[in-house]
């Protein structure tokens, strides 16, 4: 940014330095002057909107990489999501059978003590 404004500092002496000695009256001068800065002005009104587009770029571009990073960072942790929560129900349901499990088998047994205790008795 330096280096343009030096580089457009240096057009400007250099065409002010110019009219300034050209063999013209006053009024002629003045004229140019006026001309000159009004072109100038446009130059640089031009740059500034190229400049100001560009950077409204930039930022929309940095708006939509940041927005498909998000996207996929959501769409990451939605996948992590239902993997977690597919093996907590496994595990869950796990649990659950061996409980079953274990209850049947001690119901069994109680019931296998109870006969025993019968039939002991009878005898």
């Amino acid at each position: 940014m330096r280096s343009t404004r030096d580089f457009l500092t240096g057009i400007i002496t250099g065409v002010v330095i110019g009219l300034l000695t050209a063999p013209r009256s006053g009024k002629e001068t003045r004229e140019k002057l006026t001309e000159e800065a009004s072109k100038r002005t446009g130059d640089l009104k031009d740059q500034w909107e190229k400049g100001v587009s560009q950077v409204k770029e930039g930022y929309e571009q940095a708006i939509s990489q940041v927005n498909q990073y998000t996207d996929k960072a959501k769409e990451q942790f939605n996948q992590y999501k239902d993997q977690a929560q597919t093996a907590f129900n496994k595990e869950k349901e796990q649990a659950k059978d061996n409980y079953n499990d274990k209850v049947e088998e001690l119901a069994d047994d109680a019931k296998s003590g109870v006969d025993t205790a019968k039939s002991s008795l009878k005898a």
